[in-house]
């Protein structure tokens, strides 16, 4: 059966309703049948993406995300921020998810020598060229959801807390380089993620 009609209308339906969380739940019903069969659902994703940028929930969203929470009258600070999150309104954090990909980068760095590495605020450092190629590819595979904003503090926190990488830089200096940066681009290593993962 041609399931690609049905999820098309599934979309459709979606972007009628102009509603925010209406279509953030079908962006999530997608993203997790995108892992089933990343053909089928990967020409929808990108149109519900662009839908869901235009509503005024996802603004409000964003406002959210960004302002320090009040707690008795007094400012808090912000909530730590994660690469995988299960719920992308509260942003908790995807604990099934993290334990898994954190052991396969582990596993890629193991088989390509960089496992002896530390943090490092360099563009150059094969460990950062290694974790924004697993970005690329988790967001292609629908793992990491397009509209998901990925942190410097998130990354630095997955290395260092998921994967257990010894910190040679703070949390602080690794923002400073790599904060709204996604495109440390390296052809060899995109191919080695590919082929890795093209294993498992």
């Amino acid at each position: 059966m041609d399931m690609s009609i049905h999820v098309q209308l599934l979309v459709d339906v979606a972007m009628q309703e102009r509603d925010y969380h209406d279509a953030l739940v079908v962006r999530r019903y997608l993203e997790t049948f995108n892992r089933i069969d990343n053909h089928l659902v990967e020409a929808e994703l990108p149109r519900l993406d662009a839908y869901i940028a235009t509503l005024d929930g996802y603004y409000e969203y964003l406002e959210q995300r960004n302002r320090k929470p009040l707690k008795n009258g007094i400012r808090i600070g912000r909530k730590k921020e994660y690469l995988f999150v299960s719920d992308e309104a509260s942003s908790l954090k995807d604990e099934e998810t993290t334990a898994e990909q954190a052991s396969l980068f582990i596993e890629f760095l193991t088989l390509n020598g960089l496992d002896s590495m530390s943090t490092s605020a360099s563009k150059s450092s094969p460990m950062n060229i290694a974790i924004f190629a697993f970005i690329r590819y988790w967001r292609r595979r629908g793992i990491l959801a397009p509209q998901h904003i990925v942190s410097a503090n998130a990354i630095y926190r997955f290395l260092t807390e998921d994967c257990h990488i010894r910190k040679e830089v703070t949390i602080k200096s690794f923002n400073n380089v790599f904060n709204h940066y996604e495109d440390i681009k390296n052809q060899e290593m995109d191919d080695k993620v590919a082929d890795f993962f093209a294993h498992r």
